[in-house]
This record gives C-alpha cells, sequence and structure tokens, in this order.
C-alpha cells in the first residue's frame, strides 16, 4: 500500500540538489585551473630549453666550424648562415629565434665573436643567462627601456645577482649579447 509517507521519501530521494551542483562545479574549476597552470610552466621550460638548446648549438659550431681554423676575423650571421649554423628561409635571410628576435653574430677580433640573441622574455632570461655560461666569456645584456650590464664569466659560473644586472628585474624583454671564442 503506498502511503503519503512513502511518497515524500521517494520525492526526497530522486535527483541532485543544487549545493551538489555547485560543489562538483567548483572541484572540475579547480582542477581545470590546475591543468591549465602545469600547462603554462611546462610551455614555459619547453621554451627555454629550446632556446638553450638552439644558442649552445650557434656556439658549439661556431668554435668548431670557424675558431678552432681561421678564426673569427670577418665572421657574421652571412657566413654563419652560408656553414649551415644559422637557420635561413628560402631567400637566405636568417630566421628570428623563438622570441621572434633577430639573430646577429659579429667578430670582435680573430680571438673571440659575439652571439646576439634579441627579444628574450625577461622572466626566462636568467634560466638562459645561468644556462648557457659555461662556453662563453662574457655577457652583455640589455633590459628593454633599461640600461646594459656586462659580466664577464670566470669558469663557466655566475651568480644570480648577476643575472639580474643582465635580465633586469622586471618582465621587460632583454637582448643577450654573448661573447665567446678561444679560451
Amino acid at each position: 500500500m503506498i502511503t503519503s509517507h512513502s511518497l515524500n521519501m521517494r520525492r526526497k530521494q530522486s535527483g541532485i540538489t543544487l549545493i551538489e551542483v555547485s560543489i562538483g562545479l567548483i572541484i572540475a574549476a579547480i582542477v581545470a585551473a590546475a591543468a591549465f597552470i602545469a600547462f603554462q610552466n611546462n610551455a614555459r621550460r619547453t621554451e627555454v630549453q629550446d632556446n638553450i638548446k638552439q644558442i649552445t648549438e650557434i656556439i658549439s659550431e661556431s668554435k668548431q666550424k670557424v675558431g678552432s681554423t681561421s678564426g673569427y676575423t670577418g665572421f657574421d650571421e652571412n657566413v654563419a648562415a652560408q656553414l649551415a649554423i644559422l637557420k635561413v628561409d628560402s631567400a637566405g635571410g636568417v630566421l628570428p629565434n623563438s622570441y621572434n628576435g633577430p639573430i646577429a653574430i659579429a667578430s670582435t677580433d680573430p680571438n673571440s665573436a659575439v652571439l646576439t640573441w634579441s627579444d628574450v622574455e625577461g622572466d626566462q632570461c636568467s634560466d638562459i643567462v645561468l644556462a648557457i655560461s659555461n662556453g662563453v666569456t662574457a655577457i652583455t645584456g640589455t633590459p628593454e627601456g633599461g640600461t646594459a650590464g656586462t659580466v664577464t664569466v670566470a669558469n663557466g659560473q655566475i651568480t644570480l645577482a648577476e643575472t639580474a644586472t643582465l635580465c633586469g628585474t622586471g618582465d621587460a624583454a632583454v637582448d643577450l649579447a654573448m661573447t665567446f671564442g678561444r679560451r
């Protein structure tokens, strides 16, 4: 026999409440936000590693193909492109770095050259500087709208205070000029 009490019990047990739906949506939003932050951090880390790899490859190939033979006199991005050290487009122009900034190489004397990596994102600058310091003798950093700072790299080591000199303290883009050559 169906009573009014059993009908009330069925009504109370059917479906979910607005509070339960709200709690579910809040949990889903937290999980989505955490996934988004993790994705951004991973993308940033990948971009930094790609730039470090490109810079070290350019410096290493330059030392191997140019520095160990005739010296760096006359070495520039055109010579580097001809030697397949720098990547070029179909018209022969040097492709920009991943920050869409120009890449330049210039010789300062027969024993060294300077690789300029422009428009490095401010929050990635110190990671790049610390990673490439082992292969260079000096680094000059010029934050956008700021003044240039130069650090002589001794024994491939650079301090965090020196990275602040090179990269500045804000998120402004930085042009890095890395001197490398015969040691």
